[in-house]
């Protein structure tokens, strides 16, 4: 069965505090009619510190041509995932030759030839290594990019896949974006890279990955994701987000059931959740009708360094083998993004030999 090496995250070097934040806030938004809201609301998202590929001097401005913005993502996301996978792969014990694909992740790339390319030349991969670059999956990108390797060991026993993470959100945070949920995301977003490999078998601590599963709601495309229009790039969310992962959590309970071993009980004994926000981690709690506690490794994330999309579930797997389980624990990987989307992997971990 395909098994997950310990994850690596790359952070960038401008750490950034939620009272810096809030300053920067108010600098820019004085006349901002909620702005006492807002700060009540940013805070509430319990994310003390995030970080930044550029100075906090330099958010949320819009005086550079969406081409200048679109070639610095580029860079910067770059940078973060060179580092991530480099750590990845010296966390595994590979050179870059042993690689034979890469799943390459990014919710805000927009690029041809995009980040898969240029992290294969940086890294010095073999030109026959296969590529899937995956973007427009959002949060779910990391589940995703992991759920897909494993199909791919699967498919040809003995093939090592590196999977890497990249989303640097500050850069399409855009200073228009006035409503609540734009604001909201000024205060809960942070840019990072994540990297992990998957194969065949490993030494020592391991995930083995055994099933995955997926759902899209129907109706729910408006609900949250983002746009690009002539001045930049713009996110959405709406209040309906919780009510839709409310609805889509009883398809993910009759999966665990109607796959869980023989006298087996279907709840995981372990869960690594994107961080979301802590509403999105309530429902998706909720929904589950699981034990809060699973879910203290992804509250930790999410106050130390933020929502990072896709990389939030590798950053959560990353403190998962710091803090593991017990060996032969059944764990659950899930993540919620636009479609409104859900996907989520069964394993099985291994303290290793």
């Amino acid at each position: 069965m395909p098994v997950v090496s310990a994850p690596v995250v790359a952070l960038p070097r401008h750490q950034v505090t939620t009272d810096e934040l809030l300053e920067r806030i108010a600098e820019l938004y004085p006349d901002h009619p909620r702005l006492v809201h807002l700060r009540r609301f940013i805070r509430a998202t319990t994310v003390r510190t995030r970080w930044y590929t550029r100075p906090l001097a330099e958010q949320f401005r819009t005086d550079r041509s969406l081409a200048e913005r679109t070639r610095e993502h580029l860079r910067d996301s770059l940078e973060l995932a060179e580092r991530a996978a480099r750590g990845a792969l010296l966390e595994a014990g590979l050179g870059p030759g042993r690689i034979d694909a890469v799943v390459v992740v990014s919710a805000t790339g927009h690029s041809m030839p995009g980040l898969d390319v240029l992290l294969m030349e940086r890294l010095g991969l073999r030109p026959s290594v296969r590529r899937i670059p995956v973007t427009q999956l959002g949060c779910c990108g990391g589940v995703f990019g992991l759920s897909t390797a494993a199909e791919l060991v699967a498919a040809r026993p003995g093939s090592t896949v590196l999977v890497v993470c990249a989303d640097v959100f500050s850069h399409y945070l855009h200073r228009d974006d006035t409503g609540l949920d734009g604001m909201i995301f000024k205060g809960i977003i942070g840019d990072a890279a994540g990297a992990c490999v998957v194969r065949t078998r490993a030494r020592g601590p391991h995930l083995e990955l055994v099933d995955s599963w997926e759902c899209v709601h129907p109706g729910s495309r408006d609900i949250v994701g983002s746009i690009t229009d002539s001045d930049g790039f713009h996110g959405f969310n709406s209040l309906r987000l919780l009510g839709a992962i409310g609805e889509v959590m009883p398809e993910l309970k009759d999966w665990l059931h109607r796959t869980r071993s023989a006298g087996a009980d279907a709840a995981p004994d372990f869960i690594v959740s994107h961080t979301g926000s802590p509403k999105v981690l309530d429902a998706i709690v909720e929904g589950l009708g699981t034990d809060p506690e699973l879910f203290g490794l992804a509250r930790d994330s999410l106050r130390e360094v933020g929502n990072l999309g896709s990389v939030s579930v590798l950053e959560v797997l990353e403190r998962t083998f710091m803090k593991p389980p017990r060996d032969g624990a059944r764990g659950l990987t899930v993540a919620v993004g636009p479609g409104v989307s859900a996907m989520a992997l069964k394993g099985v971990w291994h303290s290793g030999d």
